[in-house]
């Protein structure tokens, strides 16, 4: 069985690395939009469908971009 917070966390900080408007690779969002559009995005969809990678950190971006 997944352990669904590590994994939620690890998510988030992958998602923070590359967006961060301060240390991120593409800095387009604050922590709080971070976190908001992570959120919204693990709210969508059963967790049992989301393997928290690129494809799933892109669609986080498309948010991020709303």
């Amino acid at each position: 069985m997944k352990n669904y917070s590590t994994e939620i966390r690890d998510f988030y900080l992958y998602v923070n690395d590359f967006y961060n408007h301060k240390t991120g690779v593409y800095p387009i969002a604050t922590n709080q939009k971070i976190q908001e559009c992570v959120n919204q995005y693990l709210e969508s969809k059963p967790l049992s469908q989301i393997y928290f990678d690129t494809i799933d950190r892109e669609m986080v971006r498309l948010l991020i971009g709303k």
